[in-house]
């Protein structure tokens, strides 16, 4: 236990009390995205804590002319905290502000190729994890998210935060002592290498348009196969488990959760909320 873990286990309990989320909204959210119908009534009250908190502990910050309304701000908070089920609210304790942009907006990229030479171009994100700092959402994707069709940006994005808790985006979040890199790595690597070739090339943008199984984003990087099978994992797990079993097994494992049907959410005992 840190330092500071008393004082923060206070702060949250004082969340709970003060500013619960209200009956209406919650029953809403979880009405409104089919990706909660799987939580049994444990993980359903544990997710609404979580939720609770997160809004408690994150600023929300809207450019852009974004609407912000109690609403999206509790979409928001369950859906990223849908992955900590199994884990704790510290994965997300090294950034605070989520900001909340209208739709995908305009980026401009710079890759310098094999042989050297520079592109630069534009691109348009839905969604960015910056390294030990904010996350970016799309409303219009937000309100895309959480439906079952595989696409979330929500959880894509919290995925990438997840993935750098270790100082590095490579696919790969720090990992239990029960589980092994090497175990995760033999799963992992052949999956991203069958998704590549099946690619054909590694796309340059994200899109809402989906491939036959798994998004073929997935072959940019290992980091996005990372983040685009944990949406599979929630938004899909029928998919994943089918089309990648072992990758599935292995967030099993580190969600400690299994989605693929209501009872069979609580694997491995949850970490602590406080």
């Amino acid at each position: 236990m840190g330092l500071f873990s008393p004082f923060r286990a206070a702060r949250r309990r004082r969340i709970l009390e003060r500013s619960p989320i209200g009956d209406g909204l919650w029953d809403w959210a979880i009405k409104e995205h089919r990706i909660f119908r799987w939580l049994g009534p444990a993980d359903a009250a544990r997710l609404r804590e979580l939720a609770t908190v997160f809004l408690g502990e994150k600023r929300f910050d809207p450019v852009g002319g974004a609407a912000l309304d109690d609403r999206l701000r509790v979409s928001i908070a369950a859906q990223a905290c849908l992955p900590l089920l199994g884990l704790d609210l510290d994965w997300y304790s090294d950034w605070s502000t989520i900001i909340v942009t209208p739709r995908e907006y305009g980026v401009s990229k710079r890759d310098v190729d094999e042989a050297g030479v520079v592109h630069e171009y534009e691109d348009e994100f839905s969604g960015e994890a910056f390294d030990l700092g904010p996350v970016a959402l799309s409303k219009l994707d937000v309100e895309a998210s959480g439906w079952g069709d595989g696409y979330n940006v929500v959880i894509h994005e919290m995925a990438h935060k997840l993935d750098g808790r270790d100082g590095e985006f490579d696919g790969c979040p720090p990992l239990p002592r029960d589980m092994g890199y090497a175990d995760w790595r033999a799963a992992f690597m052949p999956a991203f290498e069958d998704i590549r070739e099946k690619a054909g090339r590694a796309p340059k943008r994200r899109s809402r348009r989906r491939g036959p199984r798994i998004d073929p984003y997935a072959a940019e990087s290992p980091d996005e196969f990372f983040a685009v099978c944990c949406e599979y994992f929630y938004e899909k797990p029928f998919v994943l488990a089918s089309e990648y079993p072992a990758v599935f097994a292995q967030l099993a494992r580190f969600f400690r959760r299994d989605p693929r049907g209501e009872g069979r959410g609580d694997p491995l005992e949850p970490g602590p909320i406080l």
